[in-house]
């Protein structure tokens, strides 16, 4: 063994020559040259633009493993090693002083002299070309995408409620998955009625909602597809811009828009969940602007510090273990009669009993 192959091919790039038509040029070159092709690495479906390719990363691996045996790396042509210039010269130049391989195509004589300049310039100007050509075919990709976005079709990966699907003529379309309609619609229903969203969240986590963060409701919220609309990207100088899909919608349009304003209103305010080690978080108000006070840790030279601040006021800061003493003393001040304790703890009882 003295060779390796290495094919690809790209759903992106277009390619017009084929897995094996790539694999039997390569065979062809090694019987021509009198090789002995040891191993053949094989890339299906993998972008040119990077190196971090898994039969990429095997190929690097078996070259390191047989160290002194690989003398040429054979490709079909450059383009199917790289398409990006500054990547693949280094790459290029790297195994062939650190593992003393030639990266050969099937174009080229197995004694090219790689350190030769006309050469060098010759495989630049060919890296250069596939380059341009994969700007090219990303170009009109994204012009391709935004035309079946305006003609109100979703053409990514489905997002939560609903699944990909192809219509009757092969086009990628979004339906309904159906088990999971009812927690986009408790969902609007909950936050219109200003329900507290890490409670919205708690809720549909129970009801199998998968994200595991709580952001996520805010994420569905902000989602205009569960209305109806499709949000095409921005291209050159035509802003982003939302027009009407073909898919099933999930919310009405005016709900949707409904939460948009109350977003808007709120700058997406999160109501603060109050966690044991600091219960005043998102009660206690900040004295310079009137918003919540987060909480949080600092750390020290010999310890952590516990500290309210303001999100928008950094000059906020108020240590833990003072506020804290001063809620217990004001509490301290304050007495209930056993009759007004005994009407609090039914009416937490009763809501609970009427929570779903």
């Amino acid at each position: 063994m003295n060779a390796i192959g290495y094919i690809r091919i790209s759903k992106k790039d277009q390619s017009t020559h084929s897995l094996d038509y790539q694999e039997k040029s390569i065979r062809d070159y090694c019987d021509r040259n009198e090789l002995v092709l040891g191993s053949l690495f094989i890339d299906d479906g993998e972008s040119s633009y990077t190196f971090d390719r898994p039969d990429y990363r095997a190929l690097e691996d078996f070259i390191k493993k047989h160290r002194g045996k690989v003398k040429y790396l054979i490709v079909f042509d450059h383009n199917r090693f790289s398409r990006n210039l500054p990547e693949a010269l280094k790459k290029i130049e790297f195994l062939e002083k650190k593992h003393d391989l030639k990266v050969i195509a099937t174009s080229e004589p197995l004694d090219i002299a790689t350190s030769d300049h006309s050469v060098f310039l010759l495989r630049a100007f060919k890296y250069l070309i596939a380059n341009q050509e994969l700007m090219t075919i990303r170009k009109r990709a994204k012009v391709s995408a935004r035309h079946a976005q305006e003609s109100g079709r979703y053409i990514n990966k489905a997002p939560f409620a609903y699944i990909n699907a192809k219509d009757s003529t092969g086009k990628m379309v979004i339906q309904v998955n159906e088990p999971d309609r009812f927690i986009v619609e408790k969902i609007y229903r909950d936050y219109l009625n200003d329900l507290p969203h890490y409670v919205i969240y708690q809720e549909v986590r129970k009801l199998g909602f998968p994200h595991s963060a709580s952001s996520a409701v805010f994420r569905i919220l902000n989602n205009p597809l569960y209305c109806g609309l499709v949000r095409v990207c921005a291209h050159g100088k035509q802003a982003e811009k939302l027009v009407k899909g073909i898919h099933e919608v999930i919310i009405p349009e005016h709900l949707y828009y409904r939460a948009q304003e109350k977003l808007k209103r709120s700058k997406r305010k999160m109501v603060a969940k109050p966690k044991e080690e600091y219960p005043l978080k998102g009660v206690i108000k900040s004295p310079c602007c009137g918003r919540d006070l987060t909480a949080g840790w600092s750390t020290g030279k010999m310890k952590k510090y516990l500290y309210y601040r303001c999100l928008d006021h950094s000059n906020v800061n108020i240590s833990g273990i003072e506020l804290h003493d001063k809620f217990d003393e004001l509490l301290s001040y304050l007495s209930f009669t056993k009759e007004f304790v005994d009407e609090v703890v039914q009416i937490g009882v009763r809501k609970g009993q009427n929570e779903p």
